[in-house]
């Protein structure tokens, strides 16, 4: 028997069955295994066009009684005309084969695979010789009989090849002890097939940039070929917030939060030949949308302290505050001052900018409920015969409710009324007493102020406070407080309202410390010690009332009575005229107008009588029109 008959060959795919017919006192079975060694059941072998050789092996399997192989044929076809040439048989390395046919084609190579089994190759016994007899293969699995080396041609692009043992393919099986010397081998057939499957490496197909859009959904999709079909993944760079990767589809995909920006990122394509990666630019353009978060600071206590508010956007980016009951609260940056009680509605905004758009804007409501009255501001405490006058200035909160009336305590001795200053009697000439102040409202009495000390004595009239008077209609008459023990050119008080009467005039009153009779010589200079307007004065009991005509606004005034009772008491104070400065800063700004407009459309009282600066009994548009029309003027 010639001893293997070779070649013939496919496609790309390996698969190696194996199949076998012999005498009934042997069996034989042939596979073929990827590589250089023999593995059952794997007859699959990955292949490059044009690319370098790979390798297979052909195996065997055998079992007998008695003796068994004495050598084989193998003759590899492929499957089919078209597939001729495809591959070629480049090398062979064959085990246990000293006894050869002479003739075989191994040496011949390379020899194609093509579909007729005209290439013999005669691939030995499986069994040392010793002189001239062969002894037969005892049985056993998984014998390697040879290695061949398989180059693949350029033009083998099908995915799949077959590669199969023709039919001329057997193994000489003999029954006796010796191969061929009293018994002919029998051949038993060998069936054996082999896939060359097509592989190519992972190649990105899909471009390597994109831009998605911050108004809308957006989606787009990675792509990669190759044999076997890649899989992706995402191996660098940080998606934006709204966009995510599905590695399985390669689908990138939603709407980006923002900001506008360019992300670098790194998607790699792996199968079985290995991987490739692929730089990509994510870019981020349009208006994102964006949210606030607005906390509700709860239910407050009227008073003088700001409420702060906190609020933040989802940007970053800063966020304004708005009253919408500008007659409840008044906002400035991010504190809310307190007018009166009832419910204060805040309005959070944000109007975008950049690469963001506008914010819904977010409201808050909360209450501001009534409490007493915080500590009046004690004084001056002028002493008399018996008695004590004491001077003071409200409380910075009134608690959200009128005050009704000022206490002021010296000892044991404690005296209302309801404005400075507020005589206490009967005290005790030569004793010392220390006295304080507190203010009442409807829901009760606040805090005393601090204490100031006083001595009551029988002696000489002395000043002991000065306010700047006006009656509001049927509200009544109120005062404003003079410092005047401020020096012209210092931190003056000041009169916010309006001049009076025809012709218009102010009203300033000195009170003192006993009985006036004579109301001495009243007198009115500015800082040039210029004379000012017309003045005049009149007494009633403790108190000199000077009218002065002809002020002009934002102005300071030093105003005088020198002999009062006719002896050489003189005394004055100085202070400054300038409509709509309610707060007493000398100048009108923002915050005098957003105090006026939120005490529009109330009655005047003793805790608002400063915002109704024409001193009508109410608090109208006419007093805000005056504020607003003055806004920027400073008292020089």
């Amino acid at each position: 028997m010639n001893l293997a008959r070779i070649l013939r060959a496919t496609t790309v795919l390996v698969s190696l069955l194996i199949g076998f017919v012999s005498p009934s006192y042997a069996q034989v079975s042939a596979y073929f295994s990827p590589g250089a060694s023999c593995t059952q059941g794997n007859n699959n072998v990955s292949f490059v066009p044009g690319g370098a050789p790979v390798t297979a092996s052909l195996c065997m399997n055998s079992s007998a009684p008695a003796a068994l192989t004495c050598g084989y044929t193998a003759v590899l076809e492929a499957a089919a005309v078209g597939e001729n040439g495809r591959f070629t048989v480049t090398a062979v390395s064959r085990t246990g084969s000293p006894f050869q046919d002479l003739n075989s084609d191994v040496a011949q190579l390379p020899l194609s695979i093509v579909t007729a089994p005209v290439t013999v190759a005669d691939l030995g016994a499986t069994v040392t010789a010793v002189g001239n007899t062969i002894t037969p293969a005892t049985g056993a699995a998984n014998v390697l009989l040879a290695t061949f080396t398989i180059t693949p041609s350029a033009s083998a692009t099908n995915n799949t090849y077959v590669i199969s043992l023709n039919s001329a393919s057997a193994a000489a099986v003999d029954a006796d002890g010796q191969c061929g010397v009293t018994t002919i081998p029998t051949d038993a057939p060998l069936t054996a097939t082999l896939n060359l499957n097509r592989s190519a490496g992972p190649a990105f197909t899909s471009a390597n940039a994109t831009t998605f859009s911050t108004a809308s959904s957006n989606t787009f999709t990675v792509a990669a070929a190759g044999i076997p079909t890649p899989t992706l993944s995402l191996t660098s760079g940080t998606l934006p917030s709204g966009v995510s990767f599905t590695a399985g589809t390669g689908v990138l995909s939603g709407t980006p939060a923002g900001p506008n920006a360019t992300y670098p990122l790194t998607f790699t394509a792996t199968n079985g030949t290995g991987s490739v990666q692929q730089s990509f630019t994510l870019t981020v353009s349009g208006t994102a949308s964006q949210t606030i978060t607005f906390a509700n600071p709860g239910t407050q206590s009227f008073g003088s302290t700001p409420v702060a508010l906190t609020a933040s956007a989802s940007s970053g980016l800063p966020v304004t505050f708005t009253s919408n009951t500008l007659n409840v609260c008044s906002v400035s940056g991010s504190n809310v001052t307190m007018l009166t009680l009832g419910l204060c509605t805040i309005t959070a905004s944000q109007a975008g900018g950049g690469s963001f758009a506008a914010a819904a804007s977010v409201s808050q409501s909360f209450g501001i409920t009534g409490t007493v009255p915080g500590a009046p501001t004690i004084g001056v405490a002028t002493p008399g015969d018996g008695q004590a006058t004491i001077a003071f200035t409200p409380p910075t909160s009134t608690g959200g409710v009128a005050i009704t009336s000022y206490t002021v305590t010296c000892g044991s001795v404690s005296k209302s009324g309801t404005a400075s200053p507020i005589t206490v009697s009967p005290l005790t000439n030569g004793t010392p007493y220390n006295c304080s102040v507190s203010a009442t409202n409807s829901l009760g009495t606040g805090p005393s102020s601090a204490t100031v000390s006083v001595t009551p004595a029988a002696g000489a009239l002395s000043l002991i406070s000065v306010v700047s008077r006006k009656t509001h209609g049927v509200a009544g008459t109120f005062d404003v407080p003079i410092n005047f023990a401020t020096a012209l050119a210092g931190s003056v008080s000041v009169e916010p309202r309006t001049a009076l009467g025809a012709p218009a005039a102010h009203t300033i009153v000195f009170q003192f410390s006993g009985q006036v009779t004579a109301t001495g010589t009243p007198d009115a200079r500015d800082a040039a010690n210029a004379v000012v307007g017309s003045v005049s004065a009149t007494f009633s009991g403790s108190e000199v009332t000077v009218t002065i005509s002809g002020v002009p606004d934002n102005k300071r005034l030093t105003v005088s009575l020198a002999g009062v009772n006719g002896t050489a008491l003189n005394v004055s104070a100085s202070l400054g005229f300038l409509v709509g400065d309610v707060n007493g800063s000398r100048t009108v700004t923002s915050a005098d107008i957003l105090q006026v407009k939120g005490r529009s459309g109330l009655s005047t009282d003793p805790s608002n009588f400063l915002y109704d600066l024409n001193a009508s009994g109410s608090i109208t548009s006419a007093d805000i029109l005056q504020v607003k029309g003055r806004s920027g003027l400073a008292i020089p």
